[in-house]
């Protein structure tokens, strides 16, 4: 199979499955936050972020596992491969227990960072919080046995596994909540689905590559100098994006309140959510960045990396001016009701806006991070992202306690950090390290502006045209809106070779043109 069709087939199954997670979200969402109700949907997102810090005890090893294999197996040294797995499980079986006893603390602690969480639910989150615990090993183990497949450039195999343990998940929150189970079905149903992942990870993973070896654990030494040497960074950069991505909810539960946070994240899931979907063009272009870096193969590396900033505007235009012109009306339409009024969709339809916007701006990096690291910038990424979790964390203190702007301010203390750091930074950085020319770099960011406020413009007029106050005229004024993106997208953004293959797949022009 051709590169462009493996890169094709790749970034199409990476989409697929974020797609699918996207719909499970827009009809799940509203179904387990008026179950649950705003303070235990609270509770819950606060469990998922604690969790997810408990990631950082990894010390960056799985983003090496990943990088390493594919480099042995670009050079068939199947006994590094070997040994580079077996110590990545080995250093995932020592951090489990410290992941496990951070469980326990945090559990026991948490009534004292979150004052406000209602003093019924104190037992039970501190017996969830170890459970969930495992289930972070759990998730880093079945990582291991995914890379073996992203190294292969199985993509398609493993996003299958992904939708797999996505309708498993989905049916049994269905079933947890509607028998009553609540927050300690929820849990169930999460370390059920991760064994299940671990399983079926690991199958395919021996299907793909018979020769992989993995037991015992092992703590080979020449591959741990090389996981640490490469993973400290990456260590931090986790630690730094989590911080980023996650402590808005934190400081809302701890200095606002705890029903307070389900507000933000009905405003935040989107936004957030959609740049994992974009963050897929640069995992999906990682491995033959990382290949032709190796070889010393800059043109290529520079052809990919624009590429990806083309595909960020593409995709990312669209949704986010989308979200800022449409939160309001959506948000209305998808919580709106007995346990989420009208107060709470103006603020959460604020906080999707705000979000939006810096994410937006933040779109020329998209594949800066993955570039950065294939060729040894790792440590400058961590560092501009330590930067602007230091800001964003301080300013959302900032702008809550003494400005009191409550939830707008941790939205907008997110956007001054994005735009003073990694909007930025992580472009320049990029550009220089691959020595793009800055015109064409500058090209490729003009033409996103010019389309973003057309888009905008666009957007509005649909707006104001067609009324709202129903999921159908909603979807029509959606619809007419993407409708006229087309032409802008396909006229400023798509690369011209590009435009006409696709005029042509569809007849638009014949197969002689160009």
């Amino acid at each position: 199979m051709s590169n462009a069709r493996v890169h094709a087939r790749n970034l199409l199954a990476n989409w697929t499955a974020h797609g699918a997670n996207m719909v499970v979200l827009f009809f799940l969402s509203p179904f387990v936050v008026h179950t649950l109700g705003k303070t235990e949907y609270g509770i819950w997102s606060l469990l998922t972020v604690l969790t997810g810090y408990m990631g950082i005890f990894d010390l960056g090893v799985r983003a090496s596992t990943g990088r390493y294999v594919i480099l042995y197996l670009g050079r068939q040294d199947h006994e590094r491969v070997d040994e580079t797995l077996r110590t990545s499980l080995g250093v995932f079986t020592i951090a489990g227990l410290l992941i496990f006893a951070a469980g326990i603390a945090i559990g026991l602690g948490f009534p004292v960072f979150f004052p406000s969480s209602p003093q019924e639910y104190h037992a039970m989150v501190a017996i969830l919080l170890p459970v969930l615990a495992v289930n972070v090993w759990l998730s880093v183990v079945g990582a291991v046995f995914g890379s073996v497949l992203v190294a292969h450039d199985r993509f398609d195999l493993a996003r299958t596994v992904d939708l797999t343990v996505l309708a498993v998940r989905t049916g049994g929150t269905i079933l947890a909540l509607r028998t009553g189970y609540g927050l300690m079905g929820l849990t169930a149903v999460t370390v059920g689905c991760s064994l299940l992942a671990l399983a079926v990870n690991y199958a395919m993973a021996r299907r793909i590559y018979p020769r992989m070896r993995v037991w015992p654990p092992a703590l080979v030494r020449p591959r741990l100098r090389e996981m640490f040497g490469y993973g400290i960074a990456a260590f931090i950069s986790n630690i730094a994006t989590r911080v980023v991505g996650q402590t808005s909810l934190v400081v809302v539960g701890a200095l606002i309140s705890v029903s307070a946070v389900t507000v933000f994240s009905v405003g935040a899931m989107l936004a957030y959510y959609l740049w994992t979907f974009l963050g897929q063009i640069g995992h999906t272009f990682f491995p033959p960045v990382q290949r032709a870096a190796a070889v010393g193969d800059y043109k290529s590396v520079r052809w990919y990396y624009l590429r990806q900033v083309r595909l960020g505007f593409v995709f990312g235009v669209p949704a986010y001016i989308g979200f800022i012109v449409f939160g309001h009306p959506f948000i209305t339409l998808w919580m709106g009701g007995a346990s989420f009024d009208e107060s709470s969709v103006n603020q959460a339809a604020l906080v999707l806006a705000v979000l939006s916007l810096s994410k937006l701006v933040a779109l020329p990096s998209i594949g800066g991070q993955y570039l950065l690291a294939s060729t040894g910038h790792i440590g400058y990424s961590a560092g501009v992202q330590v930067l602007e979790a230091v800001i964003n964390v301080a300013l959302s203190v900032f702008l809550v306690l003494v400005a009191h702007w409550g939830l707008a301010g941790v939205a907008v203390a997110a956007l001054v950090a994005r735009l003073l750091t990694s909007a930025v930074l992580i472009p320049w950085r990029a550009n220089r390290a691959v020595k793009t020319r800055a015109t064409r770099f500058l090209g490729v960011l003009g033409l996103g502006l010019v389309a973003g406020g057309v888009f905008a413009g666009w957007c509005l007029l649909m707006r104001s045209v067609i009324p709202g106050g129903s999921w159908a005229l909603f979807g029509l004024q959606v619809a007419l809106s993407l409708v006229g993106y087309v032409p802008i997208a396909l006229g400023l953004l798509v690369p011209r070779d590009d435009r006409k293959r696709i005029l042509r797949a569809i007849g638009v022009v014949s197969g002689s043109a160009g």
